[in-house]
């Protein structure tokens, strides 16, 4: 599963951020394998996810959340 598929308020465990040409910058942010992230909102008409990692909460475009790997705790 990817993180754009997780449900609402579920937490996972990151596995594995794929090979992108994005792949460095939402490292730089911490989306780490082994980081614990949770869907915190949706935005309406497939806006921007906002996930908790740690204690700050990032947008993502629903394009970049696809590119990690998750698996549901």
């Amino acid at each position: 599963m990817t993180a754009d598929q997780l449900p609402l308020l579920k937490q996972a465990i990151i596995r594995e951020v794929k090979d992108s040409p994005l792949r460095i910058n939402l490292m730089e942010l911490g989306f780490l394998p082994g980081k614990i992230i949770c869907l915190h909102h949706v935005a309406p008409a497939s806006g921007p996810m906002a996930f908790l990692l740690e204690e700050t909460i990032l947008a993502l475009r629903k394009n970049e959340a696809s590119l990690l790997e998750v698996q549901l705790l």
